[in-house]
């Protein structure tokens, strides 16, 4: 099993939607803006960071045909209403590095609107307290590595929208924005503010461009490809979240033919036709004009830095309405875009779940690779929760690589041996996904079950798979436990057969999950606790080198149960000497545990050797015994009944001493191994005697 870490260097943006300005198609005569009316970006909060997850732009996964020149607000001059993403009223983030939560609310809230024709206003402050280094007060197991100055991006935004614990979105009225950094809080007082029940199921990212290397790249196909996607998401799914190099910028004013003041932006590196590896800040694209003349951009008798063709975007900012065209500006298509996203679907979590299976609080950081292989599998061995059976109906992933082919499987307990396949989907697109396969649900039986799926990767390439690793300089509290996330290099027959590797275990794996949440209903059946159940035929055993196992009989309420049907049993420590339990585990109708502590006794020794060579000195040696602690070794002397033990050793060998002569001594030795604080015997040796020199 070989990884691959894809590397990235995405960022994330601000996203919001409002009623603008008049259009721009063409000027009378640009003119620079005087001071009392433009406000520089330097002046402002930022905060936009490149994305961990990997993702690369792939061309040809929007519907581009048919798209409209135009796609602008209502106040334009024609009659653009059926073009028109939804949008929300401008914010003002400043001076915090936020832009990157006002961006992806933006992108929410234009979808919601567009899908339920509801306007809401979503809280920065709540996932900024969460999330943002620095906010709380005590343990905070959501907080990252960045701080509200730094920002980050919509990647950490679609793990809040997305988790069970810890969420959002929450209103503005029950959180509202605070842009004071030495307002702390705590995350018992964030879990209080009430959720609005949305849930995202579904997500699209174009990832991160690569055109941005050499001479002239946004002349490039790649370039022009990511802009008319950047349309086609506009157009579907309302106002959408990207991020571009907001420094070393130039705005420019410019006038519309009715008279009114618009204002523009180019980069000073785009205009030096330089690289640009990197973004800042995130805003919120609302519509685009494919004839916004290229004179309304930065231009005058020292320095050209219009762009070669027309055509620009309108964009909403997050520095409040006093800046641009009432908190608006215009980019043009020449500008270098990065991790254009947006929301595809939202439901009601009530709709979606009961109860939420997941281990990727933060959700996706990372894309693998199992190099020239075709198939992969990535698998979660889940805890069943609550006393009330239940039935997985759907789960969530992150689609990774588009063209793949994913067969997702369910078993009802921990067995890998019994998945079965409930749902397959062809990758269309890279973003989080819910696939629901209500339709044919999986009922568990057991206290653990697998959510497990299989990529079939394009022709020519390797499968890839979504993760959550602990990146120090990202999500330094992310963490992984043995027993949770599991890969195969083999398809799912191999699965089925046991040939699989625990995640943590693997060279690089250490606090890394795969990303697959479950969600569960009920099913309205209670099921019965195990916890008042009689347990007997647990016996203690001796150690062999084998695991030990129990023929255990458990009685309910006068009624036997049946191994395998009502309940499985389950060991730790079962090997070793030390103290093993055997844990009887509700399964179909019942659950709970009910757990029952045996010993395993140390293999017992032999003395080999005895003999007083020396005055009132007694030598012995006897055999090793596997896997104890050390020996004790008992004596008894002449004209006593009770032996006494003598001395304590870790070695095979003593010499007991100041014993008197020509008397006849008895000694036998026997091993123990401490564990959970006690000391586990074995059975004593034959004694042995010798009378003493």
């Amino acid at each position: 099993m070989k990884k691959r870490i894809w590397k990235i260097a995405l960022s994330f943006a601000m996203m919001f939607f409002v009623t603008v300005p008049t259009e721009a198609t063409t000027i009378s005569v640009p003119k620079r803006g005087n001071q009392e009316v433009k406000r520089e970006s330097e002046e402002h909060g930022k905060g936009s960071m490149n994305s961990v997850t990997g993702l690369t732009y792939q061309p040809g996964t929007m519907d581009t045909k048919g798209l409209p020149s135009k796609f602008i607000q209502k106040e334009a001059k024609e009659d653009l209403a059926d073009y028109i993403a939804p949008l929300t009223p401008v914010k003002d983030q400043n001076p915090l590095g936020t832009c990157w939560i006002f961006a992806s609310n933006a992108n929410l809230e234009s979808f919601l609107k567009q899908k339920e024709g509801t306007e809401y206003d979503f809280s920065e402050n709540h996932p900024k307290n969460l999330m943002a280094k620095g906010m709380t007060t005590g343990k905070n197991p959501y907080s990252l590595a960045w701080d509200i100055y730094q920002g980050g991006n919509i990647d950490m935004m679609l793990a809040y929208w997305t988790r069970g614990t810890a969420t959002g979105p929450v209103l503005e009225e029950d959180d509202p924005y605070n842009n004071d950094d030495s307002v702390k809080t705590t995350v018992s007082e964030l879990n209080k503010k009430p959720v609005t029940g949305h849930y995202v199921t579904g997500s699209k990212t174009l990832g991160t461009p690569y055109y941005n290397e050499g001479s002239k790249w946004w002349k490039s196909d790649e370039h022009k490809s990511y802009v008319e996607d950047m349309k086609a998401m506009i157009k579907a799914y309302g106002a959408i979240y990207v991020s571009y190099y907001s420094s070393d910028a130039t705005d420019y004013q410019f006038t519309y033919e009715d008279g009114k003041i618009g204002w523009s932006y180019i980069s000073t590196k785009r205009k030096g036709n330089m690289d640009i590896n990197q973004t800042d800040h995130a805003v919120t694209v609302v519509g685009w004009d494919d004839d916004f003349s290229r004179n309304n951009f930065y231009h005058d008798e020292y320095m050209d830095c219009r762009p070669s063709k027309n055509g620009a975007f309108l964009v909403k900012n997050s520095w409040g309405t006093d800046w641009g065209e009432d908190g608006y500006f215009w980019i043009s298509y020449e500008e270098y875009f990065d991790l254009a996203t947006t929301v595809t679907d939202v439901k009601q979590r009530a709709e979606v779940y009961d109860h939420i299976y997941e281990y990727d609080t933060f959700g996706l950081t990372g894309s693998w690779a199992c190099w020239d292989e075709k198939r992969l599998v990535y698998m979660n061995r889940f805890n069943r929760s609550t006393s009330n059976q239940q039935k997985v109906t759907a789960i969530g992933t992150y689609f990774v690589q588009p063209g793949a082919t994913i067969n997702v499987y369910i078993s009802p307990n921990r067995d890998a041996k019994d998945l079965v396949k409930v749902a397959q989907q062809k990758v269309d697109k890279m973003g989080y996904q819910v696939i629901d396969f209500s339709d044919q649900p999986v009922t568990i039986i057991d206290s653990k079950y697998l959510a497990a799926i299989e990529v079939i990767a394009p022709e020519g390439e390797d499968p890839i798979y979504p993760v959550e690793d602990r990146l120090e300089s990202y999500d330094p509290k992310a963490e992984a436990l043995v027993g949770q996330s599991y890969i195969a290099d083999t398809g799912i027959s191999g699965v089925k057969k046991g040939n699989y590797v625990d995640v943590v275990k693997q060279p690089g794996g250490k606090n890394l999950n795969v990303c697959i949440k479950a969600y569960t209903k009920d099913t309205g059946v209670k099921l019965t606790s195990l916890s008042g159940a009689e347990v007997t035929g647990c016996v203690n055993k001796t150690y062999t080198g084998e695991a030990t196992s129990q023929t255990p009989t458990v009685v309910l309420d006068g009624q036997q149960l049946s191994e395998g049907q009502d309940y499985r049993v389950v060991y730790s420590n079962r090997t070793d000497p030390g103290i093993a339990t055997m844990t009887i585990v509700g399964n179909g109708m019942y659950s709970g545990s009910v757990a029952k502590n045996y010993t395993i006794a140390p293999k017992s020794t032999t003395v080999t050797s005895i003999s007083s060579t020396s005055k009132g000195k007694l030598s012995l040696k006897w055999k090793s015994s596997p896997k104890v602690t050390g020996y004790e070794v008992y004596i008894k002397k002449p004209g006593s009944s009770k032996y006494m033990k003598a001395k304590t050793t870790t070695s095979t060998k003593t010499t007991l001493t100041q014993l008197k002569s020509k008397k006849k001594y008895y000694v036998k030795v026997r091993a123990y191994k401490t564990s959970k604080g006690e000391k586990v015997y074995s059975t004593f040796s034959k004694w042995r005697s010798r009378t003493i020199k």
